[in-house]
């Protein structure tokens, strides 16, 4: 009985101790999302407190898969300190890194690189010993911006149609026609967008500006609400590439047209009453010869 309760106190003490010593440590992850760049690399934090390095010191980084009902644990990278135990997950070979001189300090930062669409989502940093274990949870948000052109497509109408174009968005980006001094502009625009197998968005839209009373600068402005950034490209219209009809040049083609339906009509007229005597004089040829044959006839019937 004595031995028992010996096994017992001892066991409580080690839990206590266990606790205790797990207390003296914490870990975090960032407090805010981090938004990373497609291309680029991000860092994903994760601070071990108090700043130091305890002896045999597992890392490991996963993702959250799937949805909240069905989660998946995806391996990211891991670390312990034993020969070739620095590696990175299959899905994300040569793409991570983990800054082992940090740990001494308590950073078990992960560096991911050539950051694609697909990588937005949780990231789970687990660390234990052989004593004690914490994890802290970092999101991943992606964003991507592009160049914007503008192109010139010609008359349209009265007006100048324009084209504004931009690949390589992510996520969905919003388009905006503006004119002098950042004014919206009241045009109707057709605004289309696609995907491109790696997930960003191409975006394109149209507009036609009428002449007149257009603005000298257009505007197109292409914004990307998770960077709070926008690009934009500008163009200068002025009058001389607009349509233009002068009343006095419409007069004159109205009236020339005219002159030529009439002239045409006259000229059918002539050739209709040329056709016609024509036909009369073959008529009377062909009386004037039918007479000539006459009196030869009567003779050849004579002599018969």
């Amino acid at each position: 009985m004595a031995s028992r309760q010996l096994c017992a106190d001892f066991l409580g003490i080690l839990l206590l101790l266990t606790h205790s010593v797990s207390e003296k440590f914490s870990l975090s992850g960032s407090p805010y999302p981090v938004v990373g760049i497609v291309g680029q690399d991000v860092v994903l934090p994760c601070q071990l407190l108090p700043r130091t390095w305890p002896v045999d010191t597992e890392v490991l980084w996963s993702k959250i898969e799937g949805t909240h009902s069905e989660a998946e644990y995806v391996n990211v990278h891991q670390y312990k300190n034993q020969p070739n135990m620095d590696i990175s997950g299959d899905n994300y070979q040569r793409r991570t890194e983990m800054f082992q001189q940090e740990f001494r300090n308590g950073n078990v930062s992960l560096k991911l690189k050539r950051l694609h669409v697909t990588d937005a989502g949780t990231y789970i940093c687990f660390v234990k010993s052989p004593t004690w274990s914490h994890e802290a949870n970092t999101e991943l948000q992606i964003a991507a911006a592009a160049p914007v052109f503008i192109d010139v497509l010609g008359p349209q109408g009265q007006g100048i149609g324009l084209a504004c174009r931009s690949t390589g968005w992510f996520p969905k980006p919003e388009l905006q026609w503006v004119g002098n001094k950042g004014q919206s502009l009241a045009l109707e625009s057709k605004i289309g967008m696609t995907q491109d197998n790696e997930s960003l968005y191409n975006v394109l839209g149209h507009v036609t500006v009428p002449g007149g009373e257009a603005p000298a600068e257009i505007i197109c402005i292409v914004r990307n609400g998770l960077l709070k950034t926008e690009r934009e490209s500008a163009i200068h219209l002025s009058d001389d590439i607009f349509p233009h009809t002068s009343p006095w040049l419409a007069a004159f083609w109205i009236s020339f047209m005219l002159l030529l339906l009439t002239n045409g009509a006259w000229a059918f007229r002539g050739y209709k009453e040329k056709q016609k005597v024509s036909q009369k004089k073959r008529c009377e040829e062909d009386a004037l010869l039918s007479l000539g044959m006459f009196p030869a006839f009567l003779l050849f019937l004579f002599f018969l």
